[in-house]
């Protein structure tokens, strides 16, 4: 059975390399065609061998960037669930293709590329978005013949932009980012004009770079809308049914197994709760939460209701881990878990009669500091002193358990 499931894998992995390395092909060859095409229709004033130039080297750095998407794909660099459809990356590569051959037929002053640094960032990642739009902001540079000048200025509100708009995992406040970036997209182009034109400024040289920052900013809000709907928001329905205790799997325990029920019901609590205090994405966590003590069914109820990819990695490791666990999220759910379990038995032993409750918790926690539990974890020790405060701050909540 393993080696079938380890064949399945392999195919799946070679499917989804063969797809990246297709659109990649596809992109190379749209971008080929789009420089190629206005050189025909007469509009660029270049000889044929500068074009050849020009196609060649576009061509390369596409492959270049084909080649680091790859590498951030198995190294797992790339940002948000980007890992796993790597295919959005080279959809919004043709999207800012398509909005540089563009470029080639408007003034230099109208260029719209600080959305294709913010939308190539968001569905991939720092780097390789700021690689993939620099390649497409050399299109029309080569192409029309405009100066360093003009790539620079591009360039450095690109990157303030997209380094803006990075890690927008939890809270999707956007609104500063949006600010910030048109801000940084006025000023290098008023730089840019008045130091180009070498002219007392005038206000009509004001008026595509006003254009430019009215256009700019109606594409990012809708590549801002975009990314909520497929990336942060996108289990947002999945969250509210899993996260509910009174669906259909959750009820069904609660009749079955009231005992299990209840304490699911505060593992999840606490999730939450730490989670929030973590800077982390509560939803998964608490999601976790009600579902790991549901044995050996687990695995079948995670694939036939779907369950998000993140909370199925958390509930995988949580039920493989062993001596130690890797992720953060799976380090708070296991101390919530011990920790209830602990307090459950311990108002079971003790009845009515008086409950020490820091001393519970201190023992788990030190328990897990001679075992090394989290020592391969990417939670700091910081973060391990709130769990263990929190816990400590909850004596009330746990009176009420009795």
């Amino acid at each position: 059975m393993s080696g079938n499931r380890g064949e399945r894998v392999s195919r799946k992995t070679i499917a989804k390399t063969l797809g990246v390395w297709f659109l990649e092909i596809i992109c190379g060859l749209l971008a080929l065609l789009g420089i190629v095409s206005p050189f025909y229709m007469g509009v660029l004033q270049q000889g044929a061998d500068r074009v050849l130039c020009h196609m060649v080297l576009i061509v390369l750095g596409i492959a270049v960037l084909g080649f680091c998407l790859r590498r951030a794909m198995l190294r797992g660099d790339l940002d948000y669930d980007n890992s796993r459809y790597p295919g959005r990356f080279w959809l919004c590569f043709l999207m800012g293709l398509a909005v540089a051959l563009a470029c080639v037929f408007l003034p230099v002053a109208a260029w719209p590329f600080l959305p294709v640094y913010v939308l190539l960032t968001l569905f991939g990642s720092m780097n390789l978005g700021v690689l993939g739009a620099s390649l497409l902001l050399a299109v029309p540079v080569c192409l029309t013949g405009a100066g360093t000048e003009v790539f620079l200025m591009y360039f450095i509100s690109g990157l303030f932009g997209a380094g803006l708009f990075q890690h927008l995992k939890n809270g999707f406040r956007a609104g500063i980012p949006f600010l910030l970036s048109l801000g940084s997209l006025l000023v290098c182009e008023t730089a840019g004009t008045v130091l180009v034109m070498n002219a007392r400024p005038e206000i009509e040289f004001f008026v595509l770079p006003a254009a430019n920052l009215v256009v700019s900013g109606v594409l990012l809000l809708g590549i801002l809308r975009l990314f909520s709907d497929k990336v942060i928001y996108r289990y947002r329905g999945k969250y509210l049914d899993l996260n509910d205790p009174e669906n259909e799997i959750l009820a069904a325990l609660k009749q079955n197994d009231r005992q299990t029920y209840m304490k699911s019901v505060h593992t999840a609590y606490f999730c939450e709760r730490i989670a929030v205090k973590l800077g982390l994405n509560p939803e998964p966590i608490k999601c976790a939460g009600y579902y790991h003590g549901m044995g050996e069914e687990l695995p079948e109820l995670m694939k036939s209701h779907s369950f998000p990819p993140e909370v199925v990695t958390i509930l995988k490791e949580y039920q493989e881990q062993k001596k130690t666990v890797q992720r953060k999220a799976t380090a708070v759910l296991l101390a919530a878990e011990n920790v209830i379990s602990a307090v459950l038995l311990l108002l079971e032993k003790t009845g009515e009669g008086r409950v020490d409750y820091d001393k519970t918790i201190d023992e788990i926690f030190q328990r897990y500091q001679e075992n090394g539990t989290f020592r391969q974890c990417d939670i700091t020790v910081k973060e391990l002193y709130t769990m263990h405060k929190i816990f400590k701050e909850e004596k009330l909540y746990y009176d009420f358990l009795r």
